[in-house]
């Protein structure tokens, strides 16, 4: 090989390799303890080792009289552009082409016992450009569903490969320069090793951002929204409705005789109760409507450009449907009824007025003998008849 980095240059260069793999290696120990590990976290730290091998490799090259040739760190390339592809599938939850590139891996390996310095240099360059152009499409379609910068950061490192490969590659060809062909393939391999780690190290904190804005914001028993997730989430058809002087309408659930089913059959029933309810809620909604879990057994549904006969509608579709699904214990059928309130406004919106409307409204229903629904239009307050 030939001897395109001076000595201290490349003692420096693995220092720095050296020095942000170890801090990966931290980041990638304080991570794994961590009760849910980021996905791809044990292929990106072997992606991390080998590449920190292969650069002894180079520099222990870079010190010998009488070097082997560019067949090692070239090998090494290529299973590092393989080792990359697999951690991004890993952590896209992807495994299609692991076979047909390791294939390929494997034979460009192998060209290390027959091929020149040249020729083994050209198809390396061309198996990891095509391993590195694999992991840029994962990112960046992993990127793109997830919203996450750190993805778009890798996805632009393996830009940087395949560039600096077809550069090198044009060195080598058209201009028989092989010395500043290596050249341009080290200095990208350089840069897009290290925006791999940034990018990675970035992802992983995006996801954990993003994991702790959805613990802020659902209910972990329903898997519903809070009552700060359904502020969040009806900023937006609240500003509408106040625009375009539009209706929005509430509904206040309450389950029935929750604290007895608490007290008699134990909290583990009141969950599943809980979740039951949860679930015909949800399957009962629109997509535009936003359900809350809002307390221990209520929750709230509000309805977004919907008046008050279509909401008590659909209030009284959900105490039907709940009362058809009782929960059984210990071949014991425990009935579940709800008491439901509805209440109305038009334009601008004060979203716990509308509430307290609606729970006075709920609240009324209870009184009245439960497995009920009532509504307020305004100052009167209807009561519907119910099953119980």
């Amino acid at each position: 090989m030939e001897h395109f980095f001076p000595d201290y240059w490349s003692t420096l260069y693995l220092g720095l390799i050296l020095s942000i793999t170890l801090a990966q290696m931290l980041v990638v120990y304080d991570l794994s303890a961590a009760s849910a590990p980021p996905k791809g976290l044990g292929m990106f730290t072997v992606y991390a080792l080998a590449t920190m091998l292969g650069w002894m490799l180079f520099t222990l090259h870079q010190g010998i009289e009488s070097p082997l040739g560019i067949g090692v760190p070239s090998v090494a390339w290529v299973i590092n552009g393989y080792l990359l592809f697999i951690a991004a599938g890993q952590r896209a939850g992807l495994t299609r082409g692991r076979a047909s590139l390791g294939v390929m891996c494997v034979l460009g390996s192998l060209g290390a016992l027959f091929l020149d310095d040249r020729q083994l240099f050209a198809l390396c360059a061309v198996i990891s450009g095509l391993c590195f152009a694999a992991s840029g499409v994962i990112f960046a379609r992993r990127g793109t569903q997830q919203h996450n910068v750190g993805d778009a950061i890798m996805c632009v490192a393996t830009v940087l490969m395949v560039a600096g490969n077809l550069i090198g590659l044009y060195q080598l060809f058209f201009r028989s320069n092989y010395s500043d062909a290596q050249l341009v393939s080290f200095g990208a391999y350089s840069w897009a090793y290290v925006l791999v780690v940034v990018g990675f190290l970035a992802s992983v904190l995006v996801e954990y951002q993003q994991h702790l804005s959805h613990l802020a914001t659902i209910d972990p028993l329903t898997q519903l929204l809070n009552r700060r997730g359904l502020e969040t989430s009806l900023q937006i058809s609240l500003a509408r409705a106040s625009r375009q002087d539009l209706y929005t309408s509430a509904i206040a659930i309450d389950i029935d005789h929750f604290k007895n089913i608490n007290d008699s059959f134990g909290h583990e029933t009141g969950d599943n109760v809980i979740r039951i309810v949860a679930g015909i809620i949800a399957k009962t909604c629109r997509g535009t409507d936003v359900v809350a879990r809002i307390g221990g057994e209520e929750f709230l549904l509000v309805m977004p450009d919907t008046g008050l006969e279509f909401a008590r509608r659909v209030a009284e579709r959900l105490r039907e449907a709940i009362g058809e699904h009782p929960l059984w214990v210990d071949r014991q059928r425990i009935p579940i009824t709800l008491s439901l309130g509805v209440a109305g406004s038009r334009g601008e919106v004060n979203l716990d007025q509308l509430q307290q409307e609606a729970d006075r409204a709920m609240y009324l229903a209870k009184r009245n003998g439960r497995n009920r629904v009532a509504w307020i239009d305004k100052n009167p307050i209807h009561l519907s008849n119910g099953g119980g």
